[in-house]
């Protein structure tokens, strides 16, 4: 998490006229719909094979790293890292004491 969290500091000191919550808000969803194009990519929905190539995995990372950035950048406006963690951590717990991992 802790490189989420330098990349979405980054981000922000790079564009600084744009970490206010719906701004954030914003782009999280604009990055969303760039994670969904690139999904119809690779299942082949629609035209968008002939008119784009074949799907590559840099740009689907690419796109997932872009919405999750966006989503470190929301928990550090409100301070949330701490508890983003222990919320991981405890998700893991269950799962495991449940005999899913």
């Amino acid at each position: 998490m802790e490189r989420f969290y330098k990349m979405a500091q980054a981000s922000n000191r790079r564009f600084p006229n744009g970490v206010e919550p719906y701004q954030m808000a914003a782009r999280l969803l604009e990055e969303c719909g760039e994670v969904a194009s690139e999904i119809n990519l690779w299942e082949d929905s629609g035209l968008k094979r002939q008119k784009h190539g074949e799907p590559k995995k840099e740009n689907l990372a690419g796109e997932l790293r872009q919405a999750m950035t966006e989503l470190a950048k929301i928990a550090m406006y409100y301070g949330v890292e701490e508890e983003l963690e222990a919320s991981i951590t405890a998700s893991l717990e269950r799962s495991e004491a449940e005999g899913l991992l």
